[in-house]
């Protein structure tokens, strides 16, 4: 059995280890949080480590392709990890951050330097989840949180702030709500999810608001085996305009034309479980439709790869 204290000492440890870290929004970011959808057992800790790599490599207009005048690729590389802790059979905390080890752009020929690479410390997201429905295969759960800015948001390249696009962090603190509905057919193997996030963005200290965030996404679960789980997902992202005050009087904010998309991804994904508690599971993000007000740098691709453990009392064990 897990004990209080020791659960609560184990967090205050991690949050303080971590301190320090953030995000920032270029092409293929991940969005957080969607490694763990639902609630868990009373008293139960799940831990995820994942890294996802992601690669833009071409420019729209709209939805039409366009030449590069600046910018030609773009690619990160992410290290992720979200903790969750079950307060009682109705309310999950959940605790996530992560490392960007590059987030790299190469320019068009011409451009100097050739490319410019950052690194850094993500934010600190907390967020409670609270369900209200876990019955006859039913689940509901949503969630409110804060996405707390740790990171670098205004690091320098050659005595220059460097591009919001490579900055670890936005600095600034937004918040989080989520929702989640799923379904299960225990006698076909089969799950239903719909998993509903928004991400209010504040305004950082240089003044710069990113655009909110409303992704939504729909998931179909099949059991193989207990051993292989296969998932596919289709998933909606709308992110609205950046904002930062205007050049003149009197510098209200003011909308950048320049930012902002609608993106449909299609995400398959396999688990292998190794038993009940850890399993291992690798993603692809295939983008099949993108729209980009006026002309940006667009996704081509991304793959995740995570590993999941639970820490489960014993006597709660056969119930997971």
């Amino acid at each position: 059995m897990w004990q209080n204290k020791s659960i609560i000492s184990l967090l205050f440890l991690l949050i303080i280890s971590l301190k320090g870290y953030s995000q920032c929004c270029s092409p293929g970011n991940p969005v957080g949080g969607s490694g763990n959808l639902g609630t868990l057992n009373e008293k139960s800790l799940k831990i995820i480590l994942s890294h996802r790599y992601s690669y833009s490599g071409k420019y729209l207009d709209g939805d039409q392709p366009f030449d590069p005048y600046f910018v030609k690729t773009g690619n990160f590389n992410y290290t992720g990890i979200l903790v969750a802790y079950a307060l009682n059979k109705r309310i999950t905390t959940e605790f996530e951050t992560g490392y960007f080890t590059n987030k790299s752009q190469a320019y068009v020929d011409g451009v100097l330097p050739a490319k410019k690479s950052g690194n850094g410390i993500k934010s600190i997201s907390l967020m409670p989840k609270i369900n209200f429905l876990k019955k006859k295969g039913w689940e509901i759960t949503a969630g409110i949180g804060l996405k707390y800015p740790i990171g670098a948001y205004n690091k320098e390249f050659d005595g220059a702030i460097a591009e919001v696009d490579i900055q670890p962090s936005t600095g600034a603190t937004d918040f989080i709500n989520t929702i989640f509905i799923a379904k299960e057919y225990l006698e076909k193997h089969l799950r239903f999810f719909l998993y509903n996030r928004i991400e209010l963005k504040g305004t950082n200290p240089l003044l710069y608001k990113y655009g909110n965030l409303y992704a939504t996404s729909f998931f179909v679960s099949y059991s193989a085996s207990i051993r292989w789980d296969f998932i596919a997902q289709v998933r909606n992202e709308f992110r609205e305009k950046s904002e930062r005050p205007a050049q003149v009087k009197p510098y209200n904010m003011v909308k950048i034309p320049i930012t902002g998309s609608e993106k449909v991804f299609f995400s398959p994904q396999i688990n292998y479980n190794f038993n009940q508690t850890t399993s291992i599971s690798l993603l692809a993000d295939i983008p099949v439709y993108q729209y980009y007000n006026e002309q940006q740098l667009a996704n081509t691709f991304a793959i995740s790869i995570g590993l999941s453990k639970k820490f489960i009392p014993k006597n709660k064990l056969i119930n997971q």
